[in-house]
This record gives C-alpha cells, structure tokens and sequence, in this order.
C-alpha cells in the first residue's frame, strides 16, 4: 500500500501543465490570469493521490525559473511550500502562500514548477533534490511545469531563452520552433483568455537566433531551428523572435519552442500569441 502524488502534465506539449495557474495581485483568491511583472501573483496547484492510502502531511514545493525549456536544480529559485492532506483517491487545490514578484527584467516571461513530497509514496522522490536534478516532469508524476507566456506582438520582438549544461558534461541541442496546435480550455480560462479561438490560418512568423539582433536581419537569413553548443557548467542564451500580422480580436495562435537532444524533447516554452485592440487587456 503506498500513496501516489499527481500534478499533471500537459497533452501533448507537457510543459504546458493545466494543474499550476497563477492569481496576479494581492487577493490569492481572486480571478486566474497573466502575471505582471514587478507586482505580486500567487502561485496554486491542484494534487491528486491516486494511491490506496492517505498522503498526510504532502508537502508542495513552488518554484520559478528564468525563461527556458529544460530546467534543473539550480537554475530554478524556490518560491515557498504549502502542506496538505490528501485522501486516498482524493485531491486538492493547494495555495503557495508566498507570494511571487516576476521579474522585471523578463518582462513577467518566467517558467513556474510544482513539486510534491511525500514518504508514504515508493519510491518517493530525492528530499532534498540533488543539485543538477532535471526537474523531467514526463518522469515524474510528482512533478509539472507551466513554460507559456502572453505575448502581444504585431512587431517583430526576439524573446530569450536560457540553455543550461550539467556540472560535468557539454550539451550539445537543437532549438526548434513550431507553430500550431490548441490550448485546453482550463488553460485559456486560467490565463484570462476564455472564449479566445484558435486563429483559423498561421498567421505567426517565427525564428530562433543567438543574438537578439536575429529580428533586424532579412527573414530569409533566419532560421525555425537551431544548434547550440554549451560548454559544461555554463549557460548561453538563444532569441526568439515573433511577429504576428494578422490576428482579429479574440483569436490565438500557438508557437511552441523545444529543445532537443537526438529524439528527446528535453523541453519547451510554448507563447500564446494574441492580438487586443488598443485599450484592451486580458
């Protein structure tokens, strides 16, 4: 008999979690919605048990990191825990009481993780995580990601992203970029988007660089993929450039950035890009 913890993953992008969501301002149980940068949001995840016995006393871990598309231990900064009592077949909506500020410098774009711990599961996981730890949510049930930004773009704007390499080997990846697909309406509603509809062609440019200056040069000398090489120990960064021309009020597209590694999708980011008319905000 053991316990089973499980926040889950996205389908089929599993960065793009349904069970972690954010409440911008002061009230942690006001409205979902987009985080703001410089100003305060509450973090929530939901944690199902789907084990035979009670996970008393499971502890949640929230964490954020900078823009990326895999994330380890130590490039992400915990935010706070939250504990919670989680019956057999049951689950719950638990609140990180610590409040996050998004940083300024990233224009509110961070990636957030929830975590959670418990003895009664076996195996349960490393407590504390060891340094380097790839978070891996796909591995993990116990773990899940929120990589995805609100983007409104109608110039050309390069977002960063950040490659980490472990301690003691290079990495060596290819960034790629799709365009595409639908966002679970949990996720819509929970990003202040209900009611959005899927733009019905691609009406998104897109294009990765390893300077911020990739969106000046000629759309012919810009690329959808990219190989990076990361000396071991280090992090180097890639842009991400966006334009949209032809979005109406209330329609969305997709544009999903995954890094891999041969076969693996070692992560992604994913951006929902959105068009309001001048006065409107989500």
């Amino acid at each position: 008999m053991a316990a089973h913890l499980l926040i889950r993953d996205g389908s089929p992008q599993w960065w793009l979690s349904p069970d972690i969501w954010v409440v911008p301002g002061n009230d942690p149980n006001g409205l979902p919605g987009v985080p703001v940068a410089g100003q305060a949001a509450y973090l929530w995840a939901h944690v199902a048990n789907t084990g035979d016995i009670a996970a008393s006393g499971t502890r949640i871990d929230f964490y954020w990191a900078n823009p990326a598309m895999q994330v380890v231990v130590g490039a992400a900064t915990q935010i706070g825990s939250a504990y919670a009592d989680i019956p057999a077949g049951g689950a719950q909506d638990v609140l990180c009481l610590v409040p996050w500020v998004p940083s300024i410098v990233n224009g509110g774009h961070e990636c957030v993780l929830a975590v959670a711990h418990n003895t009664a599961e076996l195996p349960p996981l490393p407590d504390p995580l060891p340094a380097g730890f790839d978070f891996n949510p796909p591995a993990y049930d116990e773990i899940a990601q929120r990589n995805l930004s609100v983007v409104q773009t109608m110039m050309m704007v390069p977002f960063p992203l950040t490659i980490t390499a472990p301690a003691r080997a290079d990495k060596e990846v290819v960034v790629t970029t799709e365009v595409g697909g639908t966002l679970d309406e949990r996720i819509l509603i929970q990003l202040g988007l209900g009611g959005f509809r899927l733009a019905a062609k691609e009406e998104v440019e897109v294009d990765v660089s390893r300077d911020a200056t990739g969106h000046r040069r000629e759309r012919e000398h810009c690329a959808r993929d990219l190989g990076v090489h990361v000396p071991r120990g280090t992090s180097t960064g890639v842009f991400v450039t966006i334009q949209a021309k032809g979005l109406s009020r209330e329609e969305y597209q997709l544009v999903h950035v995954l890094e891999r590694s041969g076969d693996r999708v070692l992560g992604g980011m994913s951006y929902v890009v959105v068009h309001f008319p001048e006065g409107d905000e989500a």
